[in-house]
């Protein structure tokens, strides 16, 4: 028995560890945030201040559109698993949507500078640009797992169809032997 807990304990362990080696929207969001706070104190006096408050304002967006997700889950995690609807997880698959297209913009205009800028500007740049994609990498792992609830909800549907069709011919044939 002790032998059996002590298993169980390691093993809830090294789970715990591997998802916390995990990359989550939680911690992208921080990731955004301190090279946000990077960003700021270039406003001040760069010669690329167009681009540089460009940046810094899709820093902001980013972790808005986040910390909405985030509000918007926690809303989600309070309805009870048998009165989740479709529409519930689609609200939250066309959120995931919106912030990974903000994502995909954000990167085509960085991508789309053509002129000379300051060395600390285009390193910023970079940095965004491999954030915003492993984002998006984290929003598709995300939804795949709101697909896998999505499936869930669609056979919990079809198994109390089929109860009630059972149902509703048991009824039938008292019926008949009355």
């Amino acid at each position: 028995m002790k032998k059996l807990i002590f298993i169980m304990l390691v093993f809830g362990i090294l789970g715990c560890k591997a998802y916390a080696l995990d990359t989550t929207l939680l911690e992208m969001r921080n990731e955004v945030f301190e090279e946000s706070k990077k960003i700021k104190p270039l406003l001040a006096d760069s010669k690329d201040i167009v681009l540089v408050n460009s940046m810094w304002d899709s820093c902001i967006i980013t972790m808005t559109q986040l910390d909405a997700y985030f509000t918007i889950l926690s809303v989600f995690n309070t309805i009870k698993n048998e009165d989740l609807t479709k529409e519930a997880i689609n609200y939250l698959v066309l959120w995931l949507n919106q912030i990974k297209s903000t994502n995909e913009l954000n990167i085509k205009s960085l991508n789309a500078i053509t002129q000379k800028i300051e060395p600390d500007t285009e390193v910023h740049m970079a940095v965004l640009k491999v954030y915003y994609k492993k984002l998006n990498e984290q929003i598709v792992s995300e939804l795949d797992k709101i697909s896998l609830v999505e499936e869930s909800l669609t056979v919990k549907k079809v198994e109390e169809e089929v109860k009630e069709e059972i149902k509703a011919k048991e009824k039938a044939k008292e019926k008949v032997k009355e």
